[in-house]
Order: C-alpha cells, then structure tokens, then sequence
C-alpha cells in the first residue's frame, strides 16, 4: 500500500502541529482522542463522532505503507482484530527537517574577445 505525495503532506502537516501541542502542554503518552480536537480544530483531520475514526484510519494507512515515521511523535502498539493502540510523545529531535533546495543560477557570461 502506498501513500499519496498529498497524504505525506498531510502527514507532515499533523506531526508538526502534535509537536507544537506537545511542546506547549509538556505532557507525555497522549492518546489520539486526545490530540483529535486540536487537529480537528486546525482541519488536518476530518470531524466526525467517534473522537477521531478518520484520524485513526489515517495512521492506520500509514503503518501499513510503512511511513509511521512521517509522525515520529506516534508509536503504534498492535491489538487483535487489526486494531491499535496510539501513543504520542514529543520528538523535537527526530522531525523532519525541510530540506533546502537549490536555486539555479544562471551561467555566468564569458566575455566575447575580437
């Protein structure tokens, strides 16, 4: 199962604003019903009436493709019946960090000689 550039930003999107919450509230072992309202709140995830069932899906997905990693605050613990348990930590030190890119320069000019 593979994941969509879009989902990956999506990915990004949700870890960064878990880190920020984190960070302000300096709790630890958060459960994902309690992070679905500030994503939510911040439309990184759908609303709906089970405190987060898309969210859930959402890493579901991304365990499956192997790309947990793209929120290195969330650890995933296995249950029966293909469920999950999710915990969430800060990881300040294990973010993504955006890449610089490249600006092409133009060639420079030589100097035309007669």
């Amino acid at each position: 199962m593979s994941i969509t550039p879009a989902e990956i930003q999506q990915a990004l999107r949700i870890s960064k604003a878990i880190e920020q919450h984190l960070e302000s509230t300096r709790t630890v072992n958060v459960r994902s019903e309690e992070l679905y309202g500030i994503l939510a709140d911040a439309k990184l995830v759908e609303r709906d009436h089970e405190k987060g069932k898309h969210f859930r899906a959402f890493l579901v997905k991304l365990v499956k493709a192997n790309m947990l990693n793209l929120i290195p605050q969330c650890k995933a613990f296995p249950r029966s019946g293909g469920k999950y348990d999710w915990t969430f930590n800060r990881a300040g030190d294990r973010m993504p960090a955006r890449k610089q890119g490249t600006v092409p320069t133009a060639p420079a000019e030589v100097p035309v000689t007669e």
